[in-house]
C-alpha cells in the first residue's frame, strides 16, 4: 500500500456528499426496473452471487449481481469497502468503534465489522 493511496482514502471521510443527491442506482428485478435514490442506500451486503442492498428506512432489496460490480460503480459516490461481502455508504456511518483490536461501523442499528485491511479508510483526520 502506498501512502499516497491511504491518504487519498481518508479524504473519503471527508468528502462532500451532496454528489450523491438526485443520482439513482438502476435495480433489474424480474420485470421491472426500480430506480434507487444513492443517497438512500446505507450499506450493500452480498452472500454469494446476490447482494442485499440496505435502505435508509429499513426496506432491503436483494439481487443477483456480484458485489465487486457495485463497488465499481459506486466508488466516485464515496461509497468504501468494509470487508469481504460489505460495501458502505460512509455518509451514514453514525458511530466508528474500536475493541479487541477490531474496528467496526454502526450503520442504523446495524454494526459492521472492518476488516483489518481496510481499517485506515475509516480512520477521521
Amino acid at each position: 500500500m502506498l501512502l499516497a493511496d491511504t491518504q487519498e482514502n481518508f479524504i473519503h471521510m471527508n468528502l462532500d456528499y451532496s454528489i450523491q443527491k438526485g443520482k439513482k442506482l438502476p435495480i433489474i428485478e424480474k420485470s421491472r426496473t426500480r430506480l434507487i435514490d444513492i443517497e438512500a442506500i446505507t450499506h450493500l451486503q452480498c452472500d454469494g452471487y446476490v447482494t442485499t442492498i440496505h435502505l435508509i428506512d429499513n426496506e432491503s432489496i436483494s439481487v443477483s449481481k456480484l458485489l465487486k460490480l457495485f463497488e465499481i460503480g459506486l466508488a466516485e459516490f464515496g461509497f468504501l469497502r468494509a470487508n469481504h461481502n460489505t460495501i458502505v455508504n460512509p455518509f451514514h456511518i453514525r458511530e466508528i468503534l474500536s475493541s479487541f483490536g477490531k474496528k467496526m461501523v454502526r450503520i442504523n442499528n446495524s454494526l459492521i465489522i472492518v476488516s483489518r485491511r481496510r481499517a485506515y479508510l475509516f480512520k477521521c483526520t
